[in-house]
């Protein structure tokens, strides 16, 4: 088990959450009295304010927001000031509380030896250790800092990750399991001269909070917060830390990411890795493997013995895609003559098929490249913008800016990659939103100094003296829990009308057995999210704008997408006496990718039924999804493209850039050419992957160019 807690601070401290570094009353007390040093409530150390400067060896370094909690210390990012490049900086505490000066000034000494090791060597980084480039440790402040270049360290952890996606597949684990024992055989080779900072050669606080992944859940995994600085900052005596304790951690890892047991853990009778009940069963030499990991079979001798014995493991045998009796007989011997001379009559058959079909599908394909190669290549090429501030809007919780906090690119947010698009021009297009009462559209109107021009969702008309500019399209889903114990979405066979939706959300039908007696005798519970823009499609698109409807809409329960994804994917068998009758809808940049939910194809009037979502077969074909498909188990379902060109799928909207028709105001010039830099390849294929549904289609294949990647 990892051996450093964070809460060992509460006893020194009142603090009402018992959990003084992760608790928002210092950050309150910064922000109702600038300057203050120590919380309010309880006398603990505040956060650094926005714009602090620190000053280290190779740098000045200036904070631009807090981003949480971790470990023994607190997350910041910011900017290295003399060549503007992203920087990560943690900070730890050493309170007089329970630090005494003798002991402050030794775990300073200490920590400045840390940005020395071997760690942060380049050979360190091909095995994923997030190690800092440089200490900063001020002799006479009660603060001491490590500075991390890049954004890996701001990558959420595997303990955040958990509670947002769920439990992972047996794959995933199989993927985290082989990164992380390549890290370890990396971390423990290391040579001795950590002994003087008590280092060793382990990492010894292996856990799910001092693990980073990227691309929720499918990306690298990257080690952090070793126990050899981070207990530094602990009130207590420091551990021995040994390597075999590391493996039996990574197994404890393992188990939780395959169980979600961190989310149920709180529970009266949490999963226990030696009861073989509280084992999944989809991957028994998985299974076998993490048995021996944790030690309860012969542990393996290293974390390199262990890698060569996760690589040799069977993959697990599924009946996935597969129907009826398995017989004894070779799958490759023909079962009578009759089948034989039978497939040979079909194969003029499936030939003309072909012929029909290919011509076409290869057009298609063709044209679609073609298409997508007529776009300008990257953002380099993009001319007519002159160095300034363009500042621009949007909704708090709409898609854009759900967009600009993805990391569709290695590890950088389309935030950092969309503020200079242009690394060679000094033209900088600040985003900032607004409080609900204050329209995105009013302001880029009235106040076009202040923003010059709105990205959002549109629903409505745009009011007089507004032009827009479609740069991709998204939209809503509709789902419900894809528990199979309680199978709705086998039950409604995949689908739901618009009709059927209207009645729900309105209150007119509460219990699906009201849809047909092959439904279950279960409640319905239906929950609105909490996103305007989300709001406003539903009602333009489910309700039709009509006063009387939105009036009973309004009174069915809120509750945010996120908190809603959160209690269907919280343990299936918890989750299942409260969640399985819910129902709910949430922008597509949220939702396309849970597998814990299935979302419904959706039918309007007498058309058949559209779903939003494709899979591609082993041959290459694309198909919608189906109830019976397992989504945590496969690949990442695609965006069914041309139901989002056509507008065919019922909930489809248009995301577009709303500037002024004015050609005196500032969003005139800047709002075009912003859209001119999404318009682009790149762009097209970054709005792609973060969710939304692109203008012109990037092939699968299709690799950034070098001055998006090299940033």
């Amino acid at each position: 088990m990892p051996i450093v807690d964070s809460n060992a601070l509460a006893k020194f401290y009142r603090c009402t959450q018992n959990a003084p570094l992760g608790c928002r009353k210092p950050i309150e007390t910064t922000e109702k009295i600038p300057g203050a040093k120590f919380c309010l409530e309880c006398g603990f150390p505040t956060t650094l304010p926005i714009q602090t400067e620190l000053r280290g060896s190779l740098g000045t370094y200036r904070i631009s927001e807090i981003l949480r909690s971790q470990g023994m210390g607190r997350l910041y990012r910011g900017t290295q000031i003399s060549n503007g490049q992203s920087v990560v900086v943690k900070e730890y505490l050493l309170p007089k509380q329970y630090f005494n000066a003798v002991e402050a000034q030794q775990r300073r000494t200490a920590l400045s030896q840390v940005a020395k090791g071997n760690l942060t060597t380049a050979k360190g980084r091909e095995f994923r250790l997030v190690s800092p480039s440089e200490t900063i440790a001020d002799p006479l402040s009660d603060r001491v800092y490590l500075i991390f270049s890049g954004e890996i360290a701001a990558l959420p952890t595997l303990k955040q990750t958990l509670r947002e996606t769920g439990a992972f597949s047996a794959s995933q684990v199989r993927q985290v399991l082989n990164q992380m024992l390549q890290s370890l055989h990396f971390l423990h080779s290391q040579p001795s001269s950590f002994a003087s900072v008590a280092i060793g050669t382990a990492h010894g606080n292996l856990g799910l909070d001092s693990l980073l992944i990227s691309d929720g859940g499918y990306g690298y995994v990257y080690v952090c917060d070793l126990a050899s600085w981070e207990q530094l900052f602990v009130p207590a005596p420091r551990q021995v830390l040994l390597p075999e304790q590391d493996l039996i951690d990574l197994g404890s890892v393992a188990f939780a990411l395959w169980t979600a047991q961190e989310m149920s853990s709180g529970s009266d009778a949490p999963l226990n890795p030696r009861e073989a009940q509280h084992w999944p069963q989809n991957d028994p030499p998985l299974r076998d493997f993490l048995h021996r990991l944790l030690g309860l079979d012969t542990p393996f001798n290293s974390a390199a013995e262990a890698r060569q014995a996760l690589i040799k493991l069977p993959q697990p045998e599924t009946a996935a895609g597969f129907h009826g009796n398995f017989s004894s007989e070779s799958p490759a011997k023909p079962k009578s003559r009759k089948y034989w001379l039978l497939s040979l009559l079909a194969l003029p058959l499936l030939g003309g098929l072909l012929w029909l079909l290919l011509p076409r599908s290869i057009s298609n394909s063709n044209a679609e490249m073609a298409n997508f190669k007529h776009l300008l290549p990257s953002f380099a090429d993009v001319n007519g913008i002159g160095p300034g501030q363009y500042p621009y809007t949007g909704e708090a919780l709409g898609t854009w800016t759900i967009v600009l906090d993805k990391k569709p690119a290695s590890d950088r947010k389309m935030r950092a990659l969309l503020t200079q698009p242009k690394l060679d021009m000094a033209a900088i297009f600040n985003y900032r939103t607004y409080a609900p009462q204050q329209s995105p559209l009013t302001e880029v109107l009235e106040a076009n100094a202040k923003a010059n021009f709105a990205i959002g969702s549109l629903s409505t008309q745009l009011p007089e003296g507004l032009i827009q500019e479609t740069i991709a399209y998204d939209g809503l889903l509709v789902y419900v829990p894809a528990y199979k114990s309680q199978n709705l979405p086998s039950a409604l066979q995949g689908k739901i009308s618009l009709a059927q939706l209207q009645q729900i959300f309105t209150g007119k039908l509460t219990n699906w057995k009201q849809l047909g007696s092959n439904f279950p005798d279960l409640p319905i519970k239906p929950y609105r999210p909490m996103e305007p823009e989300a709001l406003r499609l539903f009602q333009q698109k489910v309700l039709g704008n009509d006063p009387n409807l939105i009036a009973q809409f309004s009174k069915i329960e809120q509750r945010s997408t996120f908190n809603t994804l959160r209690s269907i994917a919280v343990g299936e068998k918890q989750a299942q006496k409260t969640e399985a009758g819910s129902i709910s809808f949430g922008l597509l940049t949220q939702t396309w990718d849970q597998c814990k939910i299935y979302p419904l194809a959706i039918a309007q009037e007498n058309l058949d039924p559209v779903q939003p979502l494709l899979k591609e077969t082993t041959n290459g074909i694309m198909q919608p999804i189906s109830p019976s498909d397992n989504l945590c188990l496969e690949k990442k379902p695609l965006l069914n493209i041309s139901a989002f060109h056509t507008a065919t799928y019922p909930l489809s909207a248009p995301l577009i850039i709303a500037y002024p028709r004015d050609n005196n105001l500032p969003g005139n010039v800047s709002g075009p050419l912003f859209a001119n830099f999404l318009k682009t390849q790149d762009g097209q294929y970054l709005l792609q992957q973060a969710g939304l549904v692109p203008l012109q289609t990037p092939p699968k294949n299709y690799t950034l160019s070098s001055s998006i990647l090299n940033r």
